[in-house]
């Protein structure tokens, strides 16, 4: 039964928790500021279920029933962890205590708008440094056009830490700035969520008509 309260959440938690962020969410109280480290737990507790549950099913030999109970009650808890885990992935941290990576909601946008998306990777720099939208060709012609969408730090920064964005749009006759966050690159993390979805309105927009 698909869970819609923080109470039912909570519950949910209770019953899979045996210690770190799912345990920590279950005796709280209130809306946690991040969902990040539940949802990573989540995951990886589904993971281990569903190996579980692959390995269960892997037997060759005559029905035990020892057996199918052990695969009905891991079908349970997978669904107990899926359903929660569906829950916190609806959820919004609150801004200033994002732990979240910043580019999951970008991603999630360009995602929605049908938009392809990668990783960049800055050789000068040694890392990850920014998101290219669309379809890239490293030496675009006339008929191609690819978005990079810079990240003021590492991919991997918090939301809670975030300075904004910078999209330049790539094409045969040069580069050419389509959006940048307000104030970047010291764009204020309250208008993180408004902010994210100017710039993918800017390269969908740019992109599509192109």
């Amino acid at each position: 039964m698909p869970i819609t309260t923080l109470r039912d959440a909570r519950q949910a938690a209770k019953a899979l928790a045996e210690g770190g962020p799912i345990a920590a969410f279950a005796a709280g109280r209130g809306a946690p500021g991040c969902f990040a480290r539940l949802r990573l737990a989540l995951s990886e507790m589904r993971r281990e279920s569903l190996a579980t549950s692959a390995a269960l099913h892997m037997t060759d030999g005559p029905d035990d029933p020892y057996m199918e109970l052990g695969k009905q009650e891991m079908a349970e808890i997978t669904s107990a962890i899926s359903d929660l885990l569906s829950w916190t992935e609806q959820q919004l941290c609150r801004v200033t205590e994002c732990d979240c990576r910043a580019d999951r909601l970008l991603r999630q946008l360009l995602d929605d708008a049908h938009i392809p998306e990668q990783s960049g990777h800055s050789p000068s720099l040694g890392r990850t440094n920014c998101v290219i939208a669309g379809h890239f060709e490293p030496d675009p012609d006339e008929d191609t056009a690819y978005v990079l969408i810079d990240h003021r730090n590492n991919i991997d920064h918090a939301v809670r830490v975030h300075h904004g964005w910078r999209a330049r749009l790539v094409t045969a006759s040069g580069v050419t700035t389509l959006y940048a966050s307000p104030g970047y690159p010291h764009t204020p993390v309250s208008v993180f969520r408004e902010d994210t979805r100017a710039c993918v309105r800017a390269v969908a927009g740019a992109l599509h008509h192109g």
